[in-house]
Formats: structure tokens, C-alpha cells, sequence
């Protein structure tokens, strides 16, 4: 499946993760925005979904860039991706 992409989200603010399907061929910023909304959903907790969070790779330690496109990124199935 080369449209989207599983990723395992770390969401350390919850202490929980999630296996979340994304699309390939978004930008960062919108599967931001879509992730946030499915964590909200997907958790038993208050997740604050009007801050502002970033996408981390933990292996290398950084963000993200909002701007590009998911298959443009390191990101690859069962990737773990922190929302902090």
C-alpha cells in the first residue's frame, strides 16, 4: 500500500500510542491536524486539541518540516512519529 503509510504515534502528554494510517501524499501540516483529531477521538483522556504540536522523529530528534509531503519524509510503515 503505497498511498498510505501505518505509523506508530507516541503521544508522551497522554503516555499512550496509537498504530494510525496516513496518506502518503499530504502535507505534514494537514496529517498534523488529522492526527490531532484522531487522538482526541481515540483516547479515554481531555486532549487539548487547540495547542499547537509538532511531529518529531525520535530517532533523529527532529521536526517535522510542516511543508512537505509525508512521502517526501523518512516515514515509512511502522515508523514511530512523537506528537509533542
Amino acid at each position: 500500500m503505497k498511498n498510505k503509510f501505518l505509523i506508530k504515534l507516541i503521544v508522551p502528554v497522554l503516555n499512550q500510542e496509537f498504530e494510525i494510517f496516513i496518506p502518503a501524499n499530504e502535507r505534514i501540516c494537514k496529517i498534523r491536524e488529522l492526527l490531532v483529531k484522531s487522538v482526541a477521538d481515540l483516547s479515554d483522556t481531555d486532549f487539548d486539541t487547540s495547542k499547537t504540536y509538532s511531529l518529531i522523529d525520535p530517532e533523529l530528534g527532529t521536526i517535522y518540516d510542516s511543508r512537505v509531503v509525508v512521502r517526501d519524509t523518512n516515514i515509512v510503515n511502522l515508523k514511530r512519529v512523537i506528537m509533542y
